[in-house]
């Protein structure tokens, strides 16, 4: 008998995310290097994209307060060069 797992890490554009089948359906997802980033979808594909909109807004307030950005986060700054 297969099982499935509950939790995996996904990396998409370099940025580790981390996905969790919710009880109710669909997928909470988090951004490990992101603290306090997280979102839901009632599909992996809706997900996913709901995730990356929330680091956008997570970046662009981290950025403003001068908060920390990991290395991984970095080339996705807006403004940033390494982007």
């Amino acid at each position: 008998m297969a099982t499935v797992a509950e939790k995996f890490l996904v990396i998409h554009k370099g940025v580790t995310f981390e996905f969790e089948r919710a009880e109710e359906g669909g997928y909470v997802v988090s951004v490990p290097a992101a603290p306090g980033c997280w979102s839901q979808g009632d599909t992996f594909e809706e997900a996913l994209e709901m995730i990356q909109d929330a680091l956008q807004g997570w970046l662009a307030v981290a950025r403003k307060r001068g908060l920390l950005i990991s290395d991984q986060l970095q080339g996705l700054v807006p403004g940033n060069p390494e982007k």
